[in-house]
């Protein structure tokens, strides 16, 4: 059983050198960048026959570049489907113990999709909000128009595993064959619900995203403006619409990893 960990760069290598975090995965783990633009260059990894790097192929979204790893893991490297397949967000810190655990934790309750308990500090204090409920129409509206989120799961009262509806893709755990039952993700997100999506389609399988809060990484995040008539919105509202209707079966999903 190997761990295979799916990295996405939008130009993130300065950030990803400075955290040093995926220099010590790649000890243990295959660690694989997909770079989506030009420029990125990385420390203490080009030597580590764990880390690989697919430095082609730009301008894509992100669940279309985390196919493109997947597919390289299986055409290329080998990776089965009793292997497990962890999609890792340039800006989370996580150390290796905590994904071995995460890997026991999984095998003993045979989850196949998970998530852990990001903070947005490296004390602990401050809480990712990370995992949700499905959003609805309204929620979606609330929260584009800054009314709340109500679709949001207070962590601070979960203490042990439980079953969630969504969990962000920052950081996000599959089993191979259940992220290959899924058809990876739909290509047509191209940013934004994608993770919505996935763990929707998952659940529609009868496989709920399990929540581990004993297992921690912290998520470095900056939102990107999402102000009224930005692109950025504008993806979102896209998305949030594509979701809405996928969600009652008004749209046909993508098929992208066979």
């Amino acid at each position: 059983m190997n761990v295979y960990i799916s990295v996405v760069s939008h130009g993130h290598s300065s950030l990803i050198n400075q955290l040093s975090c995926l220099p010590e995965l790649a000890k243990r783990y295959k660690v694989i960048v997909k770079s989506n633009k030009l420029g990125d260059s990385f420390c203490g990894l080009n030597n580590n026959s764990n880390f690989h790097w697919i430095d082609k192929s730009y301008g894509l979204g992100f669940g279309h570049n985390n196919n493109i790893v997947f597919n390289f893991c299986r055409s290329t490297l080998g990776m089965n489907q009793s292997d497990y397949f962890i999609v890792l967000n340039p800006d989370v810190f996580i150390e290796s113990n905590e994904i071995d655990l995460l890997i026991k934790k999984m095998i003993e309750s045979n989850s196949k999709l998970a998530a852990i308990n990001l903070y947005k500090d490296y004390d602990g204090i401050i809480h990712d909000y990370s995992i949700r409920k499905f959003p609805s129409l309204m929620q979606f509206a609330k929260s584009f128009l800054g009314l709340g989120n109500s679709s949001l799961i207070d962590k601070s009262v979960i203490s042990a595993p439980c079953k969630v509806d969504w969990a962000a893709g920052s950081f996000l755990g599959f089993v191979v064959s259940h992220y290959a039952a899924l058809n990876g993700f739909d290509e047509n997100y191209f940013m934004y619900c994608e993770d919505i999506d996935i763990c929707y389609r998952s659940h529609l399988l009868g496989e709920k995203v399990t929540y581990f809060p004993q297992i921690r990484a912290v998520h470095l995040t900056k939102h990107a403006n999402r102000k009224l008539f930005s692109k950025h919105f504008y993806w979102h509202v896209i998305s949030a619409i594509r979701f809405l209707l996928s969600k009652f079966g008004l749209t046909q999903l993508n098929s992208s990893c066979n």
